[in-house]
């Protein structure tokens, strides 16, 4: 099996996989007790120096979600900083600071060069924000061009989404993409694991499906999955048709820089048919090879099916020859509320290890953990985030840790966003007062 990134099938006898950090550095500032050091460069070599320090052998950096986090040379993107940076959203304020004095990536890239870490750049997909407050976080492509925001089943705008079946929308993706594989990341990372499905009701979904079928996707009216099942497929079809441009383009760009750049795809942990739903038809890309790779995201998000299965997405991708890296979310992985009054021990930490023992258990060939510009740093993380790469280790823990003493559906290390409940069908969405998505 040829893997890119140095990462190997996992064995039984294997004694540590590599463990990759997703980092926003300017998350940390988020904080107002932590100033911004006069040395802008401190804010990147330090926030790497992080990651080396717990073992973490390859970090995955932030490029961007609507706005960018580093110097773009396209004509009609949006620097974060470039709009207002409001009182509330101190990070953002934090990383137009040092933006103003260097590049993020790039001093990223070169820090990890000399320090011999890969480094592979992140990209949000979808994640455009658009709500009151959040002004300095939206691009002035979708800001000024309402009309390419997704549309909901019943008809309302959805802001922080733009239409993948429009070509403008593709481009704007794709010239991001293809600049930050000039800028000399060792692979891209596609976060699909933001304001999914990918796709909804816009027009230009709706009308071409309605002209070919004849029927009408938002009068679909039943809670079995089977009945939407043609519509979904006809929007991952529009998301695989964006991959195959992007494959072509990245192949491309690969001969003349003259040096590999794996595609890896960040997606939900969800179920084969609610990951369809979505929009991302996984089967597809492994198939006709348009990614090298998935790494996940415990995401329990659908009322019809909130659990996880690794058990699918891991033989799915290794079936085709490519890699599947596990992942734990960032969630409460630090007390909070009335939990941060409770002793929090190292037990606290089980359905962590518990997550990574089931993805290595289902053959996970490697680990990522999320927002580890902040994470890294807990002391209270440290030995944990250096015993993640060790299966046999992981195992152990399971068996030895005490259940800890949570309120049910805590969620230690899920997704940020694993407490908004969504529906895929009608029905549920009757009952639980969500749109359909």
């Amino acid at each position: 099996m040829s893997l890119p990134l140095s990462i190997k099938p996992i064995g039984k006898n294997v004694k540590r996989v590599p463990v990759l950090g997703i980092s926003e550095w300017q998350v940390w500032f988020h904080d107002p007790s932590r100033p911004i050091p006069d040395d802008e460069t401190k804010v990147i070599d330090e926030c790497i120096d992080a990651h080396l320090a717990v073992d973490i052998d390859q970090i995955v950096w932030n490029c961007g979600r609507s706005v960018l986090d580093y110097w773009s040379e396209l004509p009609n993107v949006t620097r974060i900083g470039d709009g207002p940076c409001l009182g509330e959203r101190r990070l953002v304020a934090a990383a137009a600071q040092v933006m103003k004095k260097l590049c993020p990536l790039r001093r990223a890239i070169h820090v990890c060069r000399r320090k011999g870490m890969p480094i592979l750049g992140r990209l949000a997909m979808q994640r455009h924000y658009g709500s009151p407050g959040s002004e300095p976080e939206v691009s002035r492509f979708s800001s000024e061009n309402p009309q390419f925001h997704e549309v909901s089943r019943l008809g309302k705008m959805t802001t922080d989404k733009l239409c993948f079946a429009l070509d403008e929308v593709q481009q704007e993706r794709m010239d991001i993409l293809l600049e930050i594989q000039r800028l000399g990341v060792d692979a891209l990372v596609l976060d699909y694991g933001r304001q999914i499905p990918i796709l909804k009701y816009h027009p230009a979904l709706v009308d071409p499906y309605i002209r070919k079928t004849g029927n009408d996707p938002r009068k679909i009216n039943t809670g079995n999955p089977d009945d939407y099942m043609d519509w979904f497929h006809y929007r991952a079809d529009v998301l695989s048709g964006f991959m195959q441009k992007l494959r072509s383009a990245v192949r491309r760009q690969e001969q003349d820089l003259g040096r590999a750049c794996p595609i890896i795809a960040r997606v939900p942990d969800s179920a084969e048919w609610v990951t369809l739903a979505f929009g991302l038809d996984l089967k597809r890309w492994f198939a006709e090879d348009l990614i090298d790779g998935t790494m996940l995201t415990p995401f329990p998000l659908c009322v019809e099916d909130s659990e996880s299965h690794p058990e699918y997405h891991i033989p799915l991708a290794h079936k085709y020859g490519k890699i599947c890296i596990g992942g734990v979310g960032a969630s409460r992985l630090t007390p909070e509320g009335e939990m941060a009054k409770k002793q929090w021990d190292l037990h606290y930490l089980k359905p962590v290890y518990q997550t990574a023992h089931r993805q290595y258990q289902a053959g996970a060939d490697a680990m990522s953990l999320y927002q580890t510009e902040s994470t890294a740093r807990e002391e209270f993380l440290k030995p944990t985030f250096k015993e993640i790469g060790f299966p046999k280790i992981v195992a152990g823990r399971v068996q030895e840790l005490p259940d800890p003493d949570l309120p049910p559906g805590y969620g230690i290390g899920y997704d940020y966003h694993s407490w908004i409940r969504h529906s895929l069908t009608v029905e549920q969405s009757k009952n639980d007062g969500h749109d359909a998505l």
